[in-house]
């Protein structure tokens, strides 16, 4: 028998934002099954990402290794992409909207 799982995304974004809420906004933003930890140090950044895989660990939370993207200098989210000190549209996106 077939079971489609309704409001799965919403569900998942609840219990992501409860294992991560002492850390939301203060270092991490989380968006469905996007977590993004940003940096102001590189040394306090090994520390964040330990701290969010410790948190997560600890609720039996599991992430595919082959998504996971360590230490960028650069990422796309929410059609955004974002730097260090820059936020910027997706000009590939930009690009398809004008033609």
């Amino acid at each position: 028998m077939l079971f489609e799982l309704i409001n799965v995304s919403i569900t998942y974004q609840e219990i992501i934002n409860d294992a991560l809420r002492q850390y939301l906004n203060i270092f991490v933003i989380i968006y469905l099954n996007d977590i993004i930890i940003y940096l102001i140090t590189l040394k306090k950044h090994v520390q964040h990402v330990s701290q969010v895989l410790k948190c997560l660990n600890q609720r039996n939370l599991c992430l595919k290794s082959k998504k996971c993207e360590f230490h960028r200098k650069e990422v796309n989210f929410l059609e955004f992409v974002i730097k260090r000190h820059e936020i910027r549209m997706n000009l590939k996106k930009i690009r398809a909207i004008k033609e």
